[in-house]
């Protein structure tokens, strides 16, 4: 599921691309992939700009002249294209939902299976960022803020960081990065976390995250034609998605286990 930096990387290429652009046409070819009728859906976007584009977590939020917003979530496999009028077209699945552009050009979600664009209200668009956490990215994510997110919790640390209500936009790929980078065993009980791994645990948190927005995230897929950047943060992953590799620290094989219904990857060496 994509996380901070790969729908901040989305954020910065629509902000390139679409922003204060006017859509002259709307496609939708699966209905569940939003949630109003199709032409309810087409009525309001039709002939509207995107004034603003934003990202709350995972989500994306693409604020329109009429005053509604299109909220997206890309949950497993969604993914977005930009097609450029006269450039060759490879999809990076089937296209659900097309935003088409005044000159030419047409923005694609794909594979919205379990993922959507939903038309809402500012109000609604309100709610959705109250009920999230602190992002690790935002001048207010502090050493003490951090602290009270940890105080009084008992459970495991990696499900605490990925519970967005805590804080929001880390997944499981990055949560695994950035407790190995923190020498943290994904399976430590939160109380047993001492000061000094709680700061550094902190400190790892914003960087490892930045590191992965300035390469391109974990989404093999280019968003357009153009995108040369997206993918690039695969080969830096040090242990998600690398059981039995070695740990590129100690040589010592990555174990894998179920940690809060999510798979884990660590070294026993180099976490404790």
């Amino acid at each position: 599921m994509p996380e901070i930096p790969e729908m901040e990387t989305y954020k910065n290429y629509l902000q390139m691309s679409v922003l204060g652009k006017r859509i002259v046409g709307t496609e939708i070819t699966r209905a569940r992939s939003t949630n109003v009728p199709t032409d309810e859906f087409v009525r309001w976007v039709q002939d509207t700009s995107i004034e603003q584009v934003l990202r709350y977590g995972k989500y994306l939020i693409l604020a329109l002249s009429s005053g509604k917003a299109l909220c997206a979530h890309m949950m497993l496999d969604g993914r977005m294209y930009y097609e450029v009028a006269g450039e060759p077209v490879e999809l990076p699945g089937r296209s659900h939902i097309r935003l088409k552009f005044a000159d030419h050009s047409i923005l694609h979600f794909c594979d919205l299976r379990l993922g959507y664009l939903k038309l809402l209200e500012s109000s609604q668009v309100d709610a959705i960022k109250e009920g999230l956490g602190l992002d690790p990215l935002d001048s207010e994510f502090s050493l003490a803020a951090f602290l009270k997110i940890l105080s009084g919790k008992r459970g495991m640390i990696k499900p605490l960081l990925m519970d967005q209500k805590n804080i929001s936009g880390i997944g499981n790929a990055y949560a695994n990065e950035i407790l190995f980078a923190a020498g943290i065993l994904p399976e430590r009980k939160t109380p047993t976390l001492t000061d000094g791994e709680k700061e550094r645990l902190y400190g790892v948190i914003p960087d490892l995250l930045q590191q992965g927005i300035a390469k391109g995230g974990y989404i093999e897929e280019p968003f357009a034609p153009w995108d040369k950047l997206s993918g690039g943060m695969i080969p830096h992953f040090k242990v998600y998605d690398r059981t039995g590799q070695p740990c590129l620290q100690c040589g010592e094989p990555i174990k894998q286990n179920i940690v809060g219904g999510r798979n884990a990857y660590y070294c026993l060496t180099c976490q404790h």
